[in-house]
């Protein structure tokens, strides 16, 4: 692999965002040719606070082709640190952030033209940085575990992801008002036309051998109304 490093990634906007910078580790899927484009995978960025956080043990996996991704977590994608589930589809690289430099910013993916699905895998940690000292926090998945990119030839595309600091309990609970409703009569809750049952039919067909269910006539079967009388 080549390897370069060109610094942090972008600001965060719910809890964090890591977006991939301008560059950092470089794995090549294939041959450079003029189809061949690149995916920038994320590995740091800086919160609205000013603080560096650091995305550690992070697996990504690349798959190509359009598929259907169903996300069983909470909400849309929503796991915390090592949560996570399988997903189908054609594997074509596997990328950890431990494998070259773990300080780089991001990881740059040479590949060919052409859509493709990047899975963060679990056992991803977080780490913020403060004076040159990493300490491991707590963090959120707030966004899909798959982002879907497109790549185009001689260009970067960038997988973008959502963390929140802190555990589930901080960014995914919320509150659910119960409220009861209270009727004195029934037509309070049924409206003045009562609950009854639904009525027959109130029409019969005028013509040979007509009939309509729910209707009564002389000389017709039970339920059923025949008029004899043929076409005007």
């Amino acid at each position: 692999m080549m390897k370069t490093f060109r610094g942090f990634g972008a600001l965060a906007v719910a809890g964090m965002a890591l977006v991939a910078g301008l560059g950092g580790c470089t794995a090549q899927a294939g041959n450079d040719d003029d189809a061949f484009g690149s995916i920038s995978l994320p590995l740091a960025a800086e919160a609205p606070s000013g603080a560096q956080y650091r995305l550690r043990n992070a697996t990504f996996e690349i798959r190509s082709g359009y598929y259907y991704y169903y996300d069983e977590n909470v909400g849309v994608g929503v796991v915390t640190s090592g949560g996570g589930a399988a997903y189908p589809g054609n594997l074509v690289l596997t990328v950890n952030s431990e494998d070259e430099d773990p300080d780089a910013s991001s990881i740059l993916v040479d590949l060919e033209q052409g859509g493709y699905n990047v899975t963060l895998l679990p056992g991803w940690s977080f780490e913020k940085v403060e004076g040159g000292t990493a300490t491991e926090v707590e963090a959120t998945l707030l966004s899909s575990q798959t982002v879907y990119t497109y790549v185009s030839p001689q260009s970067t595309t960038w997988a973008q992801y959502q963390f929140g600091i802190g555990d589930r309990a901080l960014w995914l609970n919320g509150k659910l008002n119960i409220n009861i409703d209270v009727y004195e009569d029934p037509s309070e809750y049924y409206g003045q036309g009562g609950a009854g049952g639904a009525g027959g039919y109130e029409t019969s067909t005028v013509g040979v051998g007509g009939s309509w269910p729910g209707t009564a006539g002389a000389g017709g079967d039970a339920g059923y109304a025949e008029v004899g009388g043929g076409a005007p």
